[in-house]
């Protein structure tokens, strides 16, 4: 299994940005800024572990749709094979983001023909995912695939990214066995049912219980968590100037799946967790090119 790839199952998205320096007045045409830019959790977490060397195989659904087109021609060319990508006579999902040049923007996610596959799809992936050295999935996937999923990884390591606060409840009937789970924490709180006061000690502490390995707690400015059986680690985020902080989560569970791959400990995990996050905010891309330079650290 040591040449065995990486098979990464989810969302392929195309991601618009809307920003402008205005002054935010609802209803009305403000001067600003739009980007269309390949997206997707699942999609991004399998361009940077191509990134990092590793050969991946990437499951997912686009439209027939030019944007389809476009999302897997640039995924291949990132190093990803996406041969086995379903294809649907609809158009392909987008992630819109909203808002001022700074401060959080609105957004909305439409999942596209993600939302559409059926079981027979996934019986379409069985041969990748049975040879998979680990597989990776993320929470666009619909509640009914979501077992399916983890049954056809047959007992190989498995990932889980929470992807938002209400998708990732969709994790919980699998959480029991998966190697890592990677969350920021409004997803541990949506996954744990615990009260907001709590820190991430008892939020992590709590999935652990639900049978996760490990897991990696994303803490935006505050920095990262990192959670084993045995050891627990948080550690700041260094102070870097914020361009564009989508895409960091990604990058985030890229490396600590590297690290399960690698057996690196919580604390060399949460170190090139932050590298990753810093690299990705402080560039416009969601999956930097030079990714990999974190490795070096």
């Amino acid at each position: 299994m040591a040449d065995a790839p990486i098979v990464v199952v989810g969302g392929a998205l195309a991601d618009v940005r809307a920003t402008t320096g205005a002054a935010w007045v609802p209803g009305q045409s403000l001067p600003g800024r739009v980007r269309v830019i390949p997206g997707g959790s699942a999609r991004n977490v399998a361009v940077n572990l191509a990134r990092l060397g590793h050969r991946v195989t990437f499951l997912s659904a686009v439209g027939t749709d030019a944007l389809g087109d476009w999302l897997l021609r640039v995924t291949a060319e990132s190093g990803v094979d996406v041969g086995a990508v379903v294809r649907k006579p609809q158009p392909t999902g987008t992630y819109v983001t909203v808002g001022a040049e700074h401060g959080p923007p609105w957004c909305v996610a439409d999942a596209g023909p993600l939302e559409d596959l059926l079981p027979a799809d996934l019986e379409g992936w069985r041969a990748a995912m049975t040879s998979a050295a680990l597989v990776v999935s993320d929470a666009n996937l619909i509640d009914a695939l979501q077992p399916l999923v983890a049954a056809l990884a047959g007992g190989r390591p498995r990932a889980l990214l929470a992807t938002s606060p209400i998708k990732s409840v969709r994790l919980r009937p699998i959480l029991a066995g998966a190697s890592l789970l990677v969350c920021n924490r409004d997803e541990a709180l949506a996954l744990t049912g615990l009260p907001p006061t709590l820190g991430w000690q008892a939020l992590g502490t709590a999935l652990l219980v639900e049978g996760v390995e490990r897991v990696i707690i994303t803490r935006d400015r505050e920095g990262v968590a990192v959670l084993f059986a045995d050891e627990a680690i948080a550690l700041p985020a260094s102070p870097v100037t914020v361009v564009d902080s989508t895409g960091a989560g990604d990058a985030v569970a890229a490396v600590a799946i590297h690290a399960v791959l690698s057996g690196y400990d919580p604390e060399r995990t949460a170190v090139l967790a932050l590298a990753a996050a810093a690299a990705v905010v402080q560039s416009e891309e969601n999956t930097p090119a030079d990714l990999a330079a974190v490795l070096r650290i």
